[in-house]
């Protein structure tokens, strides 16, 4: 049942009654819902730091820059009044230094994602600031491929068999495609659900024992929610907040989006260059 087990204490009867008017829709709620386009990208600068590793064409070349501009008009059109980024809330200061100092002429755009589509809509909107949301936690990789070593042979050859398939699939893709037909395959609804569906795969491993698999999602789970958190602290009724994050979380995030009450989901492919 929902909510069983909540500690209801005062204000129950308050907190019920408002929750059933606003699931009946008695209450209506004032002004537009925040809209949200997450975009899933891949990491611009290859820091290295990604379980899968991908050979990513050198975005400060010539060809690049332009297909990058070509993604920037195209998000454009979404008109976003916020542009949220895959940095620590703690790093906000540093942030805002880099975008004031770029739109000032004082600063080349490095090869992260944040500056090169975010600081780039950004000026061009005319926004005075960037938004950082993202949270960091431990990720317990390791523990899950140790003790598949010893128990679960068949999960290991199931992640070697998934990690060198989209190793293939994203060089063949950064060696043929734009940058603009990179994001909009990786944001396709499909190869979302698909990516995602890997993770799923973790928990079953050491379920009933150590249940390292199970830690691992919930991990990823928890730093998606606190970027959730993050999210929802910076919208307001009638914002329309571009997310420029790795595509991992976008499933995640288009979940929470999908079911907050205050909340659009706006599919990325509307706002994305068609070839």
């Amino acid at each position: 049942m929902l909510f069983e087990g909540f500690p209801f204490r005062r204000g129950a009867m308050l907190g019920a009654l408002l929750l059933t008017q606003t699931l009946s829709g008695q209450v209506p709620s004032a002004g537009e819902p925040t809209q949200v386009l997450v975009l899933g990208t891949y990491h611009f600068a290859n820091p290295g730091l990604d379980v899968v590793k991908v050979e990513v064409a050198d975005v400060l070349s010539e060809a690049k820059q332009a297909e990058i501009r070509a993604v920037v008009e195209a998000l454009a059109r979404f008109r976003p009044t916020k542009i949220a980024v895959e940095d620590l809330p703690g790093s906000a200061d540093r942030l805002d230094q880099l975008y004031k100092a770029y739109r000032a002429g004082q600063h080349e755009l490095s090869r992260n994602e944040t500056e090169q589509v975010g600081f780039r809509l950004a000026a061009q909107l005319e926004h005075p600031r960037l938004f950082p949301i993202d949270y960091r936690n431990p990720f317990p990789f390791q523990a899950v491929v140790e003790w598949a070593q010893e128990h679960d042979p068949a999960f290991l050859d199931f992640l070697n068999e998934e990690r060198e398939r989209m190793a293939a699939e994203s060089n063949r893709r950064q060696q043929d495609y734009t940058i603009g037909k990179i994001l909009r395959l990786s944001n396709h609804p499909e190869e979302l659900a698909r990516e995602h569906g890997v993770y799923m795969r973790f928990a079953e491993v050491a379920a009933g024992d150590t249940y390292a698999g199970a830690e691992l999602v919930s991990r990823w789970y928890e730093r998606n929610i606190h970027i959730f958190s993050n999210l929802q602290k910076i919208a307001e009724r009638g914002d329309r907040i571009l997310v420029i994050i790795g595509s991992g979380h976008a499933p995640i995030l288009r979940e929470l989006i999908t079911y907050h009450p205050e909340m659009s989901l706006v599919e990325a492919l509307e706002y994305l260059p068609s070839d």
